[in-house]
């Protein structure tokens, strides 16, 4: 009975060791990304969100959020807010490079820090 405690105390700790070294290896990264900024528009009225590619500036545009969208993954834009107003007086939304901290998984989902 206390071997069984030992190998589920030993099997719990290499297990959480293995998360902690996984996370970290995804936390942080700062990487350039290339794709579409997509503006997450709010429509109140309907209560839903609507996206677009804006052809112009957006930051007159009500308060809304941002996603870049590449070949294979969405990462949500947050960040400071001179990063974040670089994006929204920026006019173009296609096939742009973005750089920033890069944080998230497959499972969890994708964020990229800008500053």
């Amino acid at each position: 009975m206390k071997n069984l405690k030992l190998t589920t105390l030993t099997l719990i700790f290499g297990l959480t060791l293995s998360l902690f070294a996984v996370t970290l290896s995804h936390a942080g990264d700062t990487k350039t990304v290339q794709g579409n900024v997509i503006c997450l528009i709010p429509d109140y009225n309907k209560g839903t969100v609507n996206p677009v590619i804006a052809t112009h500036p957006c930051d007159g545009l009500p308060p809304h959020s941002h996603v870049l969208v590449t070949e294979n993954r969405i990462y949500s834009i947050q960040g400071l807010q001179d990063g974040l107003k670089k994006i929204e007086i920026n006019p173009h939304r296609e096939n742009v490079k973005v750089t920033g901290k890069v944080e998230g998984s497959d499972q969890t989902g994708w964020i990229l820090f800008v500053n």
